[in-house]
């Protein structure tokens, strides 16, 4: 069986976890859930469901597997990392006032921001709720009690990390170590946190489940600066249009970059764009310039091919088969080369 195909078997399995959580919830509210996480159409549409990834559920099954554990007995806990990246997105959505994710409206573009809060809020709820059936499948109450925690702890970077990077849109002087920190809560705390459920649920001891959140922390920054870079040069199939994130005046981090190595006037340049009230899409293809000007995309490149080792090291451990660090290999290949 190829790569794909395992990673969408998993992806199969995930899906049904949630739908768990969701099947006997009938408000529209629910229903406003399972038009974000691609199982139904809007109102009056006419697309039908769309397939979605469920790269963090995944991520947490492979981990329980590499720590020698079942990986049905993980499914809460990758139920529950989706369906936090899924309340993320909703707010990230109106926050940003995205109309669109996954080339369809957003929630709040559809139904409204107020209401999209709501979901966000809900689907937040239903997530945690999700932890507690780690018990059903044979963990420990403890195991149940510490996952809970590594939730509750994650939805705090997370939020920790948007609030940094919404603060950084108006100012040009967050260093490229600031950027790390914003990107280790927005993106690296959840793939740390989905590895760790992962381990938790195969009874994995302290030191498993410690490397596996590095390992998690490491992809999800290598996988941030990839975005950073697509969304600057551009790749086909990208959830976001070239240059939208630039428009709303984001770091990335090839710009993060650039503004910790550029002389005085080149700053001037980039300040000169970012300072404007609104941005126009000339502007995206200014800061391109500018950022090839200083090595930006090379530099991106390098840090990312680091995060993916950093990924990788932090597996040889002895709580970790040679299987499985095998299989997370495949999955962050999947995620980084595609």
């Amino acid at each position: 069986m190829s790569v794909a195909s395992t990673l969408d078997d998993l992806a199969t399995q995930v899906d049904a976890e949630i739908r768990k959580n969701l099947s006997s919830r009938q408000m529209e509210l629910y229903r406003m859930m399972s038009y974000h996480l691609g199982w139904e159409d809007k109102p009056g549409g006419e697309e039908g469901p769309v397939r979605r990834d469920r790269n963090h559920g995944t991520a947490c099954l492979i981990a329980c597997s590499a720590a020698g554990g079942d990986p049905d007995s993980a499914l809460p806990g990758a139920a529950s990392v989706e369906l936090l990246e899924s309340f993320s997105q909703i707010h990230d959505d109106v926050q940003a006032g995205q109309p669109q994710r996954y080339d369809r409206d957003a929630v709040w573009w559809v139904w409204g921001p107020a209401q999209a809060i709501n979901v966000g809020d809900a689907m937040h709820a239903v997530a945690r709720l999700a932890v507690f059936a780690l018990a059903e499948r044979g963990n420990m109450p403890e195991v149940t009690f510490r996952a809970v925690q590594i939730v509750d702890n994650t939805v705090l970077e997370m939020c920790e990390g948007r609030f940094k990077d919404l603060e950084s849109q108006e100012r040009i002087d967050l260093d490229v170590e600031g950027y790390l920190g914003m990107a280790t809560g927005k993106t690296g705390a959840l793939y740390g946190c989905a590895m760790q459920l992962g381990a938790l649920a195969a009874s994995a001891d302290d030191e498993t489940v410690g490397a596996m959140g590095t390992s998690g922390r490491a992809l999800g920054l290598a996988l941030q600066i990839r975005r950073d870079v697509m969304e600057l040069w551009g790749v086909e199939g990208a959830a976001t249009p070239v240059g939208a994130e630039v428009l709303n005046k984001k770091k990335l981090f090839p710009v993060v970059y650039s503004l910790s190595k550029a002389s005085l006037s080149e700053k001037r340049r980039l300040g000169d764009i970012y300072f404007k009230r609104v941005l126009d899409t000339e502007d995206v293809v200014k800061v391109r310039d500018i950022l090839e000007e200083l090595g930006a995309k090379e530099r991106a490149e390098e840090l990312i091919a680091q995060y993916r080792a950093e990924a990788a090291d932090a597996l040889e451990i002895p709580g970790v088969n040679a299987a499985g660090r095998t299989a997370m290999g495949d999955l962050v290949g999947y995620l980084l080369d595609q």
